[in-house]
């Protein structure tokens, strides 16, 4: 079947019902966060008192805008969490809740940028009777990977002038077919770069050190990858959007949900210049955000924390300051922020070294001087599996096999793992493994390691499928090819396995189903997300995690130790690889974020705690309060600790944080976020979700290449790419794992691998 390469943009995004908890509100307002009674989880916890008591509930309607109202609430509405009865409530359809932004909005990337929404010309209807689109709509396409009638690319990689201007000729005509390009001989595999600005890794360092700031990426031109980007993204996120090529690309500003704040306006952070404007992160962790007790889901495996880590790592990477700037007990403002600590704090080291010591993040090059500071993604912002390929041409190379399409799998005892200096490990006694991966922090957790080895086994055996079914591939050929599936496999999962177990029963409303490409959102990280929200993963983190034999049995190595496992790589090879701890995970229950377990406060690195690193983290950035996000997210004005009691149901945390922090107005973003009872049937509190939900949908809605974008696949593909899930990776790449669960992410009856549907690769057969 012939497709067209692209159209004209759409007009208008389609508005519709979405499914709520209630029936609609006359006030207009979200009243959505419900938290279920959960008998075994309503025990008090011995440090902090928290019991799930009162349950509440949130419909999500839509308002209409007061004079009061912002520009984003008169987008979303108004977010109030609201006491409901216990008779059971119809489930009646409500007016949809806008992503933050909507679509309608424009998000701009400046270095001092924020959201700007603009007033669209007429209201968008707030009910639909069905999700097709209005008529007047077209939806912008990328051409189809692949065509059985037409011949293989020519391997040249650069195109004559004359050859770039026909590509062009058949993109901007929205009636010519793919078919057109392939039987011209113009597509290419391979992404030219010599004659347009690009920013690597080690250019990034280089900067860093002699400077102690990062250069950003600020041009980019898409001419001389016409007859590529076609059908493949370029390594750094360029010219997804055609118009507005540098939209999510790599190495570029996030965006921010609020403006910045800082001591000085510039660059202090909160609390640098005036201490009694925020309290010690060290004190906030020990009162209010670590707890020996651990509250477990009955419903989620331990895989949801880690998978999560490894799509975080994929969506952004914020470049710090080297640790060996920030090695005193003092603040040099603009590169640490080091953290006293008190004569009573119950942890000698901490005493002992008389600070934490925190490396602020690394400024954009000019940002903090006459504008605010500014910090940088080194990845993109779209799920494209950029932990196993890196995120620019210069780095991708150092990861592939030579031109065969395949990534450096060396064996190690007979088994593929990803590349280290095996001469360093010849005992197990004196083995250090640093694993080379796209990703720097491959080494950080040997769970997330294991995730790494997994995905690079899965790109490896599509290329030798390929390469079976087509052996007229080059190398390039087959390496974009796996690498555009496998990151088609990483957004099936993340949407319809991952995300809506985050974010329960708001997903429906906040994501929602896909409507198509919208060239005019900006996919780009916002930065709340990357440094504070996306950061309640920290409290999913276990003291042990279990491994298990074949027979799911304990593995002879015994349970892990999170401290154990962190920069501990050679623990990944030297005791099982990857089966054993990836069996576990799927067996083990995963830790409800609300607290973080006193490993990663007291126990992290020796002399580190991941709270205080938070906390610090949130105010190097330039984070606003946590109650100006409630505001933002349609919450409310909160001007007393009493006036969060519907997101934060306890009355002795509140108490706690009115003892700490004296004023809702001084309350951290991620404390304040961390601290919230999670929405029905999901993992995170309301603005958590708020912050997260919209995130996935404007990256998953302004990537041209998202999988369901028509012209991404044939059909054929599409309905092969729908039956990938996370168990089937699993299966497919591991080497003692024949059980499984159906649902990766949820615990309970474990089924045989050959009972879970498979792809079959020969629909990319030519």
């Amino acid at each position: 079947m012939k497709r067209n390469v692209i159209g004209v943009k759409r007009n208008q995004r389609p508005s519709g019902i979405a499914p709520s908890l209630r029936p609609p509100q006359r006030s207009g307002v979200i009243t959505g966060i419900r938290i279920p009674q959960r008998s075994r989880h309503s025990q008090t916890l011995r440090d902090q008192n928290l019991r799930f008591t009162r349950p509440i509930k949130l419909a999500i309607t839509t308002a209409k805008p007061s004079l009061e109202t912002t520009p984003i609430q008169r987008t979303i509405g108004p977010l109030r969490a609201r006491p409901f009865t216990r008779q059971r409530q119809r489930i009646r359809p409500t007016a949809s809740l806008s992503p933050l932004p909507s679509g309608h909005s424009t998000i701009s990337s400046a270095p001092n940028s924020r959201i700007r929404l603009r007033t669209p010309s007429a209201r968008p209807q707030l009910f639909r009777s069905t999700r097709r689109p209005p008529r007047n709509r077209q939806i912008i396409t990328t051409a189809p990977t692949t065509s059985r009638t037409t011949p293989p690319p020519r391997k040249k990689s650069v195109r004559t002038p004359q050859e770039i201007q026909r590509c062009q000729q058949i993109l901007n005509n929205p009636m010519t077919t793919a078919d057109e390009m392939w039987s011209e001989g113009l597509v290419v595999a391979t992404e030219e770069n010599s004659n347009r600005k690009t920013v690597s890794l080690d250019s990034v360092i280089r900067s860093n050190l002699a400077n102690a700031c990062v250069p950003r990426l600020d041009e980019t031109s898409c001419e001389m990858n016409v007859c590529y980007n076609a059908y493949f993204r370029t390594m750094d996120g360029t010219c997804n959007n055609l118009k507005n090529p540098l939209r999510g690309a790599a190495y570029r500003p996030y965006t921010r949900l609020l403006p910045t704040i800082y001591d000085n306006q510039l660059s202090e952070p909160v609390g640098s210049m005036f201490p009694q404007l925020r309290p010690s992160p060290r004190l906030i962790t020990r009162q209010l955000t670590s707890s020996h007790a651990s509250i477990v889901s009955e419903e989620y495996n331990a895989m949801v924390m880690q998978f999560g880590q490894f799509i975080s790592h994929d969506m952004a990477k914020t470049t710090l300051i080297p640790s060996a700037k920030c090695n005193v007990c003092q603040n040099i403002t603009s590169r640490c922020m080091a953290v006293s600590i008190e004569p009573d704090d119950p942890n000698i080291g901490f005493r002992r070294n008389t600070c934490v010591r925190v490396s602020r993040s690394s400024p954009i090059c000019g940002s903090g001087n006459q504008k605010p500071r500014q910090q940088l993604n080194e990845n993109t912002g779209f799920i494209d599996a950029s932990p196993i390929y890196g995120s620019s041409v210069h780095d991708a190379e150092k990861f592939r096999q030579g031109t065969s399409g395949l990534l450096k799998l060396p064996s190690f005892h007979g088994t593929p793992i990803l590349p280290f200096d095996q001469s360093k490990c010849k005992s197990r006694d004196t083995c250090t493994v640093i694993f080379t991966a796209g990703d720097s922090r491959v080494n950080l957790f040997v769970g997330l390691s294991a995730w790494h080895t997994i995905f690079a086994r899965e790109h490896n055996r599509i290329v030798t499928i390929l390469n079976h079914l087509n052996p007229q591939w080059d190398g390039e050929r087959l390496y974009h090819e796996a690498r555009k599936i496998v990151g088609a496999e990483l957004q099936a999962i993340v949407y319809r396995e991952w995300l809506p177990k985050i974010l329960g029963a708001a997903f429906s409303s906040v994501v929602g189903d896909y409507q198509g490409y919208d060239p005019n959102i900006d996919p780009t990280i916002a930065n709340e997300f990357t440094s504070a929200a996306f950061r309640f993963g920290h409290g999913m983190i276990q003291e042990f995690y279990q491994r298990l034999d074949p027979n799911f049995g304990n593995s002879s190595f015994g349970a892990l130790a999170f401290e154990k496992g962190t920069l501990h790589s050679d623990v990944l090879i030297n005791e099982g690889g990857p089966d054993p701890l990836v069996r576990g995970m799927f067996s083990q229950s995963v830790k409800r974020p609300q607290r973080l377990t006193t490993t990663v406060t007291e126990n992290m690195f020796g002399s580190t705690d991941l709270s205080t690193i938070n906390i610090q983290r949130g105010r190097d950035h330039g984070h606003p309060s946590y109650t100006k996000y409630r505001e933002l997210c349609g919450m409310g004005t909160a001007t007393t600790f009493d006036h969060l009691s519907r997101e934060i149901l306890n009355t002795a945390t509140r108490e706690k944080l009115e003892k700490v922090y004296g004023s809702v107005d001084r309350i951290d973003l991620w404390v304040g976020g961390l601290l919230e009872d999670p929405v029905i049937r999901g993992l995170v509190g309301p603005t958590i979700a708020c912050i997260v939900g919209p995130q996935f949908k404007r990256t998953r809605d302004g990537d041209r290449f998202y999988y369901e974008n028509p012209g991404v696949f044939t059909r054929a593909q599409l309905s092969e790419l729908r039956k990938s899930s996370l168990s089937r990776i699993i299966c497919d790449n591991s080497n003692t794992i024949t059980m499984v669960p159906r649902e990766a992410f949820r615990l309970g009856h474990l089924t045989p691998c050959n009972q879970i549907p498979q792809m079959n690769l020969s629909k990319w057969k030519e």
